[in-house]
């Protein structure tokens, strides 16, 4: 009677070293992007993440901040970014704050976007035009400055044809 065990054993081992060969070259050959919020990379993020939540506690307290909504979500009628900024208590819109505008893929930063310094006009902060080029997903940042505190506000648009 033979004893198969050793064979068994032996295969297993095979495809243990096999998988784990398998999953190294996945790993290589597909790299982690990194990708972080407004334009600040993870690291910064994670090294200040206690200041950037104060940050935001302290300016969300006092102020609304929000992404106006496009009315058209075509590919070829997306081509800029609109956000509000207004005072909690009496509704006046903050004109001394500094907005940066980004405009990024969720998943890659291959296609991110800066947009530059955000303007005023009629109460709205306004990117400046941008093309896309495909339909998909796409997150907008704003990075708005008010005094010495800042925060990171992101919008996620579906763009279809």
């Amino acid at each position: 009677m033979k004893n198969y065990w050793p064979l068994g054993i032996f295969l297993l081992a095979m495809v243990v070293v096999g998988l784990i060969v398998l999953t190294l070259k996945v790993a290589i050959s597909n790299p982690v992007e990194l990708q972080g919020m407004c334009q600040q990379n993870s690291q910064y993020i994670d090294e200040n993440a206690n200041a950037i939540a104060q940050m935001r506690t302290r300016l969300l307290r006092q102020y609304n901040i929000a992404f106006e909504s496009i009315q058209d979500r075509n590919l070829n009628n997306f081509r800029q970014i609109f956000l509000r900024i207004s005072d909690k208590i009496d509704e006046k819109i903050i004109t001394e704050a500094k907005v940066e505008f980004f405009l990024t893929r969720p998943n890659t930063t291959k296609e991110d976007k800066t947009l530059g310094n955000g303007e005023l006009v009629d109460g709205l902060w306004q990117s400046k035009y941008f093309e896309i080029q495909k339909q998909g997903r796409y997150q907008s940042e704003a990075l708005v400055t008010i005094g010495d505190d800042s925060i990171c506000v992101t919008q996620e648009y579906l763009i279809k044809e």
